[in-house]
C-alpha cells in the first residue's frame, strides 16, 4: 500500500519535470500567432532566404490583456547548411510536398515545395539549436526545466516553428497552432499546423518535431491517432474561465 502511494505521490513530480505547458508570458512565445508587420516592407525577405532585417510582430491576448511587442525574426544557419539538410531528407520532402498539393486545388506548388523544405531544414537547425541529444523527449523537456538545456519544450518547437513558416508569407497555405491534453493528466502538447488557406485546421496536417525528439512527425490533424488536436485559442478560452471559476471560488471561500 505505502510504494503505491508513493508511485502515484511521484507522479507530479515527473508531471513537473518533465512538463510541457505553453507559457504565454515567454519573451519568444506569443499566444497568437506572429505575423509580419507594416514596417518590413522596406527589407522584404526573399522565399527562404535568412533574416537579417525587419521586426515580426507579436500580440498577446491570451488572458484578456493586449500586449504588442515587436522582435528580430529568427536568424537563419547559412545556405550550405540548409542545401545540406535538404539533400538529407529529399525523399521525406517530396514526401511532405505531396502532401500539402493533396489537401485539395488551389495550393500553390511552388508554395507546397518552399514549405516542405523549409520545414525540414529548419526543424535541422533546431535540433542544433536545442543542443538535442537524447531520443526521449521527455528526457530533454527535464533538462530544459532544470536550466541544463536552452530550449526544446513541446512549445518552443512550435512557436520557433510558426515564426519561421511567417517569413515565407504564403498566400495559399494557413498557420495554425494546437494543443492537446490541456485538460487531463497527460502532458499537455503544443504543436504547428500547416494547411490550405481558409480550409479546418483538422484538414490541415500536424507538424511535431517534438514527439520523436526532433524527427519530424506529420499527418493529417484528423489521422493522428496519438494526439486529440484543439485549436489553442479555445484552450486559452477554457483556461481563463477555470481560471475565473477559481479566483471566485477562492473568494467565497475567504469570505465563508
Amino acid at each position: 500500500m505505502l510504494s503505491t502511494v508513493r508511485r502515484f505521490a511521484a507522479v507530479p513530480l515527473i508531471l513537473l519535470a518533465a512538463g510541457c505547458v505553453e507559457a504565454p508570458n515567454d519573451v519568444r512565445a506569443p499566444v497568437t500567432s506572429a505575423s509580419f508587420s507594416e514596417d518590413v516592407t522596406t527589407n522584404a525577405l526573399a522565399p527562404g532566404s535568412a533574416a537579417t532585417n525587419g521586426t515580426i510582430r507579436e500580440v498577446e491576448t491570451a488572458y484578456g490583456t493586449r500586449q504588442v511587442r515587436t522582435v528580430p525574426p529568427p536568424k537563419l544557419f547559412d545556405q550550405a547548411f540548409r542545401d545540406a539538410s535538404a539533400q538529407k531528407h529529399a525523399a521525406d520532402i517530396e514526401k511532405l510536398r505531396q502532401a500539402f498539393m493533396n489537401l485539395g486545388p488551389g495550393v500553390d506548388p511552388e508554395e507546397a515545395a518552399r514549405a516542405a523544405r523549409v520545414v525540414y531544414t529548419y526543424v535541422d537547425q533546431l535540433v542544433i539549436e536545442y543542443e538535442i541529444e537524447d531520443s526521449s523527449p521527455l528526457a530533454h523537456n527535464t533538462k530544459v526545466n532544470f536550466g541544463q538545456k536552452p530550449r526544446g519544450l513541446c512549445w518552443h518547437w512550435a512557436h520557433d516553428l510558426d515564426i519561421r513558416l511567417q517569413m515565407e508569407r504564403f498566400k495559399t497555405l494557413e498557420i495554425h497552432r494546437a494543443i492537446a491534453n490541456y485538460n487531463n493528466i497527460r502532458l499537455e502538447h503544443s504543436s504547428t499546423i500547416l494547411g490550405r488557406r481558409g480550409d479546418s485546421m483538422y484538414d490541415s496536417i500536424v507538424l511535431d518535431p517534438w514527439r520523436n525528439a526532433g524527427d519530424l512527425y506529420w499527418d493529417i490533424v484528423r489521422e493522428d491517432t496519438r494526439y486529440n488536436w484543439t485549436p489553442r485559442q479555445e484552450v486559452f478560452a477554457y483556461k481563463r474561465a477555470r481560471k475565473q471559476r477559481e479566483a471566485k471560488k477562492a473568494e467565497l471561500d475567504s469570505v465563508n
